[in-house]
């Protein structure tokens, strides 16, 4: 792919037919030419699989699980619907469906903005609508396009719906569940046996579905969904994007370019940063309750770094060896190791090799901080035989 510089992008920009041209058959075009108020930092090699994913026609069912404030939402929502009517698969009848009513609202808001305000794209795509009353509602017809959006929550029926002749052709379902729903084993199943009849039967051959959410616990929605997807893969796929990979490189790091950018989130989000953040429920990394205590003792704020960087690396290196590692879709995702979403399961086989080389790494690493604890307890100095070197 050809670098977008700033003055290559001004050069499309300024020239309405070429401009009209590369969006309609692009979603990333579209998003850079119309919609790029919409991000403060450049995009994340993550962010050109999500486009790779909604410009690519052979896959009718995707699941996408990515942190909070990956953006997730801004791509596979907002700008997918909008492109997917205007652009090359010029879909007919869209229907967007979230948990909430606020949820709902906001959703069609970002999308209503748009086609009311952003004026070059009315000037090459409009006129969407002429008739002032259809804006109320969450729901609205693009007359021009001859297409139809809408924005209902989960709890609504859409069985039957059509808008003229068509079926819904472009399904977004954008976090249909939260934590209270998920842990709740009646109301996850009900969730999952809707989806099942309710959703997925409504549309017809030519129908796409995006599912977008979070991962919140073992046996959530998203969850079922990607293990549907593992074991039939036909037409379908899942994506996980955690903040960093397995090797510790960040996915996005034009927002979050250093230790300080990461803290400062990391303290916002408290105990639901592992599950938000890195798709993890093992996390924060210093999992031991005895490494706990004693690396909370530790007043050096330099040693606190160099331990809790050793626990992520062996915490990493597990995980990496017990969990299938996802395969990149784009030659950009290539130089990422992702394979999040982690769960430990209950009961790890004690005889398997790559458990008990993580144990005895845990248990060396523990040595260590109690032989820092015994030094800095009776003032002497480090021993550069026993205690970690730096």
């Amino acid at each position: 792919m050809t670098e977008i510089t700033p003055e290559y992008l001004e050069q499309i920009r300024s020239n309405k037919r070429v401009r009209q041209r590369v969006a309609f058959n692009d979603p990333l075009w579209f998003s850079l030419l119309y919609l790029r108020h919409h991000f403060k930092y450049s995009f994340a090699p993550f962010h050109i699989e999500m486009f790779h994913l909604i410009r690519q026609t052979e896959s009718s069912f995707i699941v996408v699980m990515a942190f909070r404030e990956s953006g997730k939402s801004t791509v596979l929502n907002m700008i997918n619907a909008l492109w997917s009517i205007l652009g090359k698969p010029e879909k007919k009848f869209v229907i967007i469906i979230s948990k909430t009513q606020e949820q709902a609202k906001n959703h069609f808001s970002n999308i209503k903005n748009e086609l009311q305000n952003n004026e070059l794209l009315k000037e090459d795509f409009g006129p969407f609508t002429e008739h002032e009353g259809m804006w109320n509602k969450m729901s609205l017809e693009l007359e021009y396009h001859g297409a139809k959006i809408m924005s209902v929550t989960r709890e609504q029926s859409i069985r039957g719906l059509k808008y003229n002749q068509y079926r819904p052709d472009l399904i977004i379902c954008d976090d249909l569940e939260d934590i209270s729903s998920a842990l709740n084993p009646i109301e996850s199943e009900n969730l999952y046996n809707h989806f099942k009849s309710e959703i997925v039967s409504v549309g017809s051959s030519n129908t796409r579905i995006i599912v977008l959410g979070n991962l919140i616990s073992k046996d959530s929605f998203m969850m079922r969904l990607k293990k549907e997807i593992e074991q039939d893969n036909t037409g379908s796929f899942f994506r996980a994007y955690p903040l960093y990979d397995d090797n510790g490189r960040h996915l996005w790091l034009a927002k979050f370019p250093d230790h300080e950018s990461i803290s400062k989130i990391r303290e916002k989000s408290g105990e639901m940063w592992g599950r938000e953040y890195l798709l993890d429920f093992n996390d924060p990394g210093v999992d031991d309750g005895k490494a706990k205590r004693l690396f909370d003792k530790l007043m050096n704020a330099k040693e606190q770094k160099i331990f809790h960087r050793k626990f992520q690396e062996i915490d990493r290196k597990w995980k990496k060896n017990k969990n299938k590692t996802q395969i990149p879709l784009i030659k950009q995702m290539g130089r990422f190791s992702i394979s999040a979403p982690v769960i430990e399961h209950d009961h790890p086989d004690p005889n398997d090799p790559n458990y008990m080389e993580y144990e005895k790494a845990i248990k060396e690493l523990i040595e260590q901080l109690d032989v820092r604890l015994e030094n800095i307890m009776t003032g002497r100095p480090r021993s550069a035989k026993k205690d970690l070197r730096y």
